[in-house]
């Protein structure tokens, strides 16, 4: 983070959670679940919801599932194993589940609107990391313990996983088991990871060199803007790590935040060798 940042950080006993708009990555969290939703494709996912009720039992149907899904199930299991004609006559009935879709959508936006996603990660030694998110090694790190405690904070935090372009949409299969579901808020739980922990893999700009983590939560009430600050216990913050080209007015100012609650705060600045690796002296 930026030292800026940081001091606000260290002085409100807080993290900053962004709404998705903030991030650098236009595909990451997409506005629209799946732009390009064409005919086709809306058959290919109709056929795979009739699949999905073929090889179900109606005794073994998922909580939740959709009232017409689960008739679609019963139906089906009455031709016993005779179903390949009744199958075959469903699926060259026309395509009718645009207005699912576009529920789905409509909803998905309403929820990514609230979202506050606290970005984490697990290298403080990653040069990609200190040049785009640290001013380019003038900034900070800030440091989170992650002990075994149950109840421990950043122990729900999951890791970021990196796609092709191409597979960051949804698939047929996803949509299928999305829009079989009763409820749209019941899809957009199902599809809710897959559109908020993937990132484009690709070599322009090496999103999986962050080997990023993510807690996803929503926007407080009272909360406006795109970033919200919240409390943490002082407890959580083990280690600052202050870089290479910080200037020593800036880090001696961070440093004297380091007292009352935060005494127990490490301090470390990072040094650069010969080849560019990175370790960190203690100051503190």
């Amino acid at each position: 983070m930026t030292a800026s940042v940081a001091e606000k950080v260290l002085k409100s006993r807080s993290l900053r959670w962004s709404h998705p708009s903030e991030f650098d990555d236009a595909l990451d969290v997409a506005k629209v679940i799946d732009e390009k939703m064409d005919n086709e494709k809306q058959r290919k996912i109709r056929d795979a919801m009739i699949d999905l009720a073929a090889n179900i039992s109606p005794n073994h149907i998922m909580n939740g599932a959709d009232e017409k899904f689960k008739l679609l199930v019963f139906t089906l299991s009455l031709f016993g194993n005779d179903k390949a004609l009744a199958i075959s006559e469903l699926k060259k009935d026309p395509v009718n589940i645009s207005n699912s879709i576009a529920e789905l959508n409509k909803c998905w936006k309403e929820i990514r609107d609230e979202f506050r996603i606290l970005c984490l990660g697990i290298e403080k030694d990653n040069h990609h990391l200190w040049d785009k998110y640290a001013e380019n090694h003038k900034g900070v790190v800030i440091e989170l313990p992650c002990r075994n405690e149950s109840d421990f904070p950043w122990r729900i935090a999951k890791p970021v996983e990196y796609f092709p372009e191409k597979d960051l949409f949804l698939t047929v299969e996803d949509w299928a088991g999305a829009l079989i579901l009763e409820g749209i808020e019941k899809g957009v739980e199902r599809i809710f990871e897959k559109c908020t922990l993937r990132k484009a893999n690709d070599n322009e700009h090496k999103w999986f060199e962050q080997n990023e983590w993510r807690i996803v939560d929503m926007r407080m009430p009272h909360e406006t803007g795109t970033v919200s600050y919240s409390g943490v216990d002082p407890n959580d913050f083990s280690a600052v790590y202050f870089g290479h080209k910080m200037d020593l007015k800036t880090q001696a100012n961070l440093l004297s935040l380091l007292v009352g609650d935060l005494n127990h705060v490490s301090a470390f600045r990072c040094e650069l060798d010969g080849s560019q690796n990175i370790s960190f002296k203690k100051l503190k």
